[in-house]
C-alpha cells in the first residue's frame, strides 16, 4: 500500500515538472477557477525539431544554388520563433544566403509583408550587394539609411567601413564638376567664368604633368536645374563642384545631402553655414567694409568719417556694415546723409551733409569739415555726379571711400578734377604687381587676347584651390577633400590670398586701389 502511494506521488510530481501544475486559486475568489488547459508535452522540443528540419532543407537548397527557395525556407524556420541559440544559427545561415544574392532579388524580399527576417538585415545586405555590383550611389543611399535608422545594429561598423570604401573608390582626384549659366540671360557671366576655369585646368596640367577633367553643366540660371545637375555630377563621380554662380541654395542643399564638397561663387554670408560640405568664395560686402575700415582707421590713422548713401538696399547694407567696422577699429561715424537712389540731382543731400558737418573757413574756397573721410557706397555713374557737387559746396581734402563699383573707367574720364584722395576696394586688380596676379593676367591675355575681370580671376582661383587640394596625397575621399579645405590652408592666387574659415566661408585679402595721374593704382599696405 505504501509503495503504491509513493509511486502515485512520483507520477504526480513528474507530471507537474513536465506540464506545470495549476495555479493556486485565490482565496477571495467566489467561484471555482476555470479548468486549466493541459498543453501537449514538449512544445519547445517539437519546435526545435521542426526548425532543424527546415534548416536542413534550406541548407540543401542553398547547396544546389536555389537561393530564393533557401531564403524562404529559412524564413519559415525563423517564423517559428526558436530559442536564441538556434535563432542565431538560422540568422547566420540567412546572412550567408543573402551574401550570395543579387541586389534586385533582395529588394523584392523587402516588399514582402510580415517577413520573419528582420528588415535591418535585408537593408544591410542590399547595400553591400549594391556596392559589390558597383552601383555605388544606390549603395551609399541604402547603407547611409541603414545606419541612420538602426544606429545600434551590430552591422553598423561594417556598414561604415563599406561607405568609407565606396567613397574612396568613387573619388577621382583629377575630375571636378562645374555649375554655370551657359544659356539664358546670364550666359555672358557663365562664359566669362568658363574662360578662367579652362586656363586653370591648363596651368594645373603643366604643374602636375597630367590631364585633368572638368564636367560642365549648364544651370540656365535656374535653381531646380542646378540641383538636378548636382545629381548628374555625383553620378559622374566628381571629386568636388565649383559653382553655381547664381541660384545657389537648392544646389547647395543637394550637394550637402550627397556629401560633395561644393564651392559656390556667392556673396551670401550664410550659404556655407547650411552644411559642412558647402563653401563660398567671392568678394562680399562684409569683406569690403572691413578692408576699407582697417585701412582708414588702422593704416591711415584717421578718426572721423561720414557716410553719404542711397536710400535703397545696397546703400543701407553698406552703411550698416561700415558703421560696425568703424566701431570695431575705434573710428567715429560723425554723421550720415541719405539720398534718393533713383534721382540724378544730389545737390540737396550734399548741401545738408556739408552744412551739418562743417564750419566756415578763413579761406573763401573751402570749409572746415568735421570728418576726415567720406564713404559713398554707390555705382560709378552716380559717383560721377556726386563728386562735383561736393567740390561745389567747398568740401575738399577729405579721403573718398568707395566699393568695387567705383572701379570703373568712367571714374577716370568724368571726374578728373574731383577724384583725388580716392580709396577703392576690389576683389581683383589687373595691374597689381603681386606675382600670382601678374602671371594670371599675362597668361589670360595671351590665351584669349583680352583683359580678364573679377569673374574670370575668381573662377580661375577657385578651380586651382579645389584641384590642388584634391591632389594632396592625404586626400582620398570627398570627406577628406572637405576636411582639407577646412584646414586653414592659405591659397595665393590671382585674387590675392584666400583662406576658408571653420564654417567654409572664404576670408580674402582684397585689393586697395587709388587714382594717380588718371590711372588706377594699387595701394601698398
Amino acid at each position: 500500500m505504501m509503495v503504491r502511494f509513493l509511486v502515485g506521488m512520483s507520477i504526480i510530481v513528474l507530471m507537474c515538472a513536465m506540464w506545470g501544475c495549476a495555479a493556486k486559486p485565490s482565496r477571495t475568489s467566489t467561484q471555482d477557477p476555470p479548468a486549466t488547459k493541459i498543453q501537449p508535452p514538449g512544445p519547445t522540443a517539437q519546435t526545435a525539431v521542426r526548425v532543424e528540419r527546415l534548416a536542413t532543407n534550406a541548407a540543401a537548397l542553398m547547396q544546389s544554388g536555389e537561393l530564393e527557395a533557401a531564403f524562404h525556407t529559412y524564413n519559415q524556420a525563423l517564423a517559428l520563433n526558436p530559442e536564441t541559440p538556434q535563432k542565431n544559427r538560422i540568422m547566420n545561415k540567412i546572412d550567408q544566403v543573402l551574401a550570395k544574392m543579387p541586389s534586385d532579388l533582395i529588394h523584392t524580399f523587402l516588399k514582402i509583408p510580415d517577413l520573419a527576417v528582420p528588415e535591418p538585415s535585408l537593408q544591410y545586405w542590399l547595400g553591400v550587394t549594391l556596392a559589390q555590383e558597383a552601383k555605388y550611389a544606390k549603395a551609399m543611399s541604402v547603407l547611409t539609411r541603414f545606419m541612420d535608422l538602426w544606429p545600434d545594429h551590430l552591422r553598423v561598423p561594417e556598414a561604415q567601413a563599406w561607405v568609407a570604401w565606396i567613397r574612396q573608390d568613387l573619388f577621382k582626384k583629377d575630375t571636378i564638376g562645374c555649375l554655370l549659366p551657359l544659356s539664358g540671360k546670364y550666359a555672358i557671366y557663365g562664359q566669362k567664368a568658363l574662360k578662367g576655369i579652362h586656363l586653370a585646368i591648363q596651368d594645373l596640367a603643366e604643374i602636375h604633368n597630367r590631364k585633368f577633367n572638368i564636367v560642365i553643366k549648364d544651370t540656365q540660371g535656374d535653381p531646380d536645374i542646378a540641383a538636378a545637375c548636382v545629381d548628374e555630377l555625383d553620378q559622374a563621380n566628381v571629386a568636388g563642384i565649383i559653382g553655381p554662380l547664381l541660384a545657389v541654395d537648392k544646389a547647395g542643399a543637394r550637394a550637402q545631402e550627397l556629401k560633395i564638397p561644393l564651392i559656390a561663387l556667392t556673396q551670401k554670408q550664410d550659404f556655407a553655414l547650411s552644411g559642412e560640405y558647402l563653401f563660398s568664395n567671392f568678394i562680399t560686402p562684409e569683406m569690403q567694409a572691413q578692408t576699407l575700415a582697417a585701412y582708414v582707421f588702422r593704416t591711415l590713422g584717421l578718426e572721423k568719417v561720414a557716410i553719404l548713401y542711397p536710400e535703397e538696399p545696397y546703400g543701407r547694407q553698406y552703411m550698416q556694415l561700415f558703421s560696425q567696422a568703424a566701431a570695431e577699429y575705434g573710428g567715429d561715424v560723425v554723421g550720415m546723409q541719405t539720398y534718393d537712389g533713383k534721382s540724378n540731382d544730389f545737390t540737396e543731400p550734399v548741401r545738408k551733409l556739408i552744412e551739418r558737418l562743417s564750419q566756415p573757413s578763413d579761406s573763401s574756397d573751402s570749409v572746415i569739415l568735421e570728418f576726415e573721410a567720406l564713404f559713398i557706397p554707390d555705382s560709378a555713374s552716380r559717383i560721377n555726379m556726386i563728386l562735383p557737387q561736393l567740390a561745389f559746396h567747398d568740401a575738399r581734402g577729405m579721403v573718398l571711400l568707395g566699393t568695387n563699383l567705383w572701379h570703373h573707367p568712367s571714374l577716370l574720364d568724368q571726374t578728373k578734377r574731383y577724384n583725388q584722395n580716392t580709396i577703392i576696394t576690389d576683389g581683383y586688380f589687373e595691374f597689381s604687381q603681386k606675382p600670382a596676379t601678374v602671371r594670371f593676367t599675362q597668361r589670360f591675355s595671351n590665351l584669349y587676347g583680352e583683359s580678364p575681370g573679377l569673374l574670370e580671376a575668381i573662377f580661375y582661383d577657385t578651380t586651382r584651390i579645389l584641384i590642388s587640394t584634391a591632389m594632396d596625397p592625404l586626400v582620398n575621399s570627398r570627406q577628406g577633400l572637405k576636411e582639407a579645405l577646412l584646414a586653414e590652408r592659405i591659397f595665393e592666387g590671382a585674387t590675392g590670398r584666400t583662406i576658408f574659415n571653420s564654417n567654409g566661408t572664404a576670408r580674402k585679402e582684397l585689393f586697395l586701389i587709388t587714382i594717380k595721374n588718371d590711372r588706377f593704382v594699387e595701394l601698398d599696405r
